[in-house]
């Protein structure tokens, strides 16, 4: 099963690289059977016809495990594993899935028996070991995962994986050096490592260096699907002289998330800060306030807006109603805090 993504520095699923790696590869699948919806196959319908036909191959209930693991139901996906393990209890792959179906369940001490179990039955595999380092990673243990990085390096350095997961324990250790020297060699071991990719771009932007452009519209141009990857890239280029490409990136967002106030937000944003449209930034974040009303930065900025269209009465109620929201908000104080001086 494919990776799921994980930003900078934050640690939020059990398997680290992205679902853009399994979008991309389901929507070539799909143009691969030449679009005819005749054609295109369920998958959970083909593996149920599968099973039925060959109810004592533990590999399809492993494979349907994950398919309902992708899909969050957990309960299912756990009573497949089960099954397939009681058909062939030495299957690696269904050690692999159990271990990511503990994580989704919260059994931190379950998935590392599991994954133990899994170094057992395949010593010479160096799949458990990066998995471990993931969890010792999510725990902040980063020198033991740095370790299981070492043990699965030693059984072959071809491992894009496991150069990925060593760049984000740098990360972590805030040896960013470390980190893109890791990145990089993932990227040059598989260029269509989407996540490495991306990782260079977000360390690149953090440190306003252009090569981000470079790396960011790589990952775009191969990734054409993802989201973060463009979001990133119109990141860098508002901030970075490129305002009218930003909006453009922007447009393409929402194209493909009509209703994500934070891209709705960040066009309010743009035209503030960098437009000066302030008529055109107040219908953004109405806009972004529709869909979320509890978002505190767009309220916020509505309220700068106002300011600065010299709407002091209704820029005042603002910044209180953002108080009231959040009372430890410390922008909208300011802002309290200059129009008594104007007074």
């Amino acid at each position: 099963m494919l990776y799921r993504f994980i930003a900078l520095f934050v640690f939020a699923g059990f398997l680290l690289v992205s679902c853009q790696n399994e979008t991309t590869k389901s929507e070539q699948q799909t143009k691969e059977k030449s679009g005819s919806t005749e054609q295109q196959i369920d998958p959970l319908v083909d593996l149920n016809q599968r099973i039925t036909a060959d109810s004592t191959n533990a590999d399809l209930f492993v494979e349907r495990a994950q398919l309902y693991l992708q899909q969050d139901r957990i309960d299912r996906a756990l009573r497949d594993i089960n099954q397939a393990l009681s058909l062939n209890n030495q299957l690696l792959e269904a050690y692999l899935t159990l271990a990511e179906i503990y994580y989704g369940m919260g059994q931190a001490e379950s998935v590392t028996k599991t994954l133990n179990k899994a170094v057992e039955i395949a010593p010479n595999d160096p799949r458990p070991q990066i998995k471990l380092a993931e969890l010792h990673l999510l725990q902040r243990k980063l020198n033991l995962a740095l370790g299981y990085t070492d043990k699965a390096l030693a059984m072959g350095s071809q491992n894009p994986e496991a150069y990925y997961v060593r760049g984000m324990i740098f990360l972590a250790k805030e040896d960013t050096v470390s980190a893109m020297k890791n990145f990089m060699i993932a990227r040059d071991q598989d260029e269509n490592f989407f996540e490495a990719l991306y990782q260079i771009g977000v360390v690149y932007t953090a440190q306003h260096n252009p090569l981000a452009v470079d790396f960011l519209e790589d990952a775009i141009q191969r990734f054409p699907a993802s989201v973060v990857a463009r979001y990133q890239l119109a990141l860098y280029l508002q901030d970075h002289d490129g305002v009218e490409e930003a909006i453009a990136h922007y447009d393409t967002l929402l194209m493909m998330q009509p209703d994500n106030s934070r891209f709705i937000y960040n066009l309010g944003y743009v035209n503030l800060v960098y437009l000066q449209d302030y008529e055109q930034a107040i219908s953004y974040f109405d806009a972004a306030l529709s869909i979320d009303p509890d978002y505190v930065d767009a309220l916020y900025n509505k309220g700068r807006t106002l300011e600065e269209m010299e709407q002091y009465v209704t820029a005042r109620d603002i910044y209180e109603k953002v108080l009231e929201k959040q009372t430890n908000y410390p922008l909208a104080v300011e802002g309290l805090n200059r129009l008594d001086r104007r007074k």
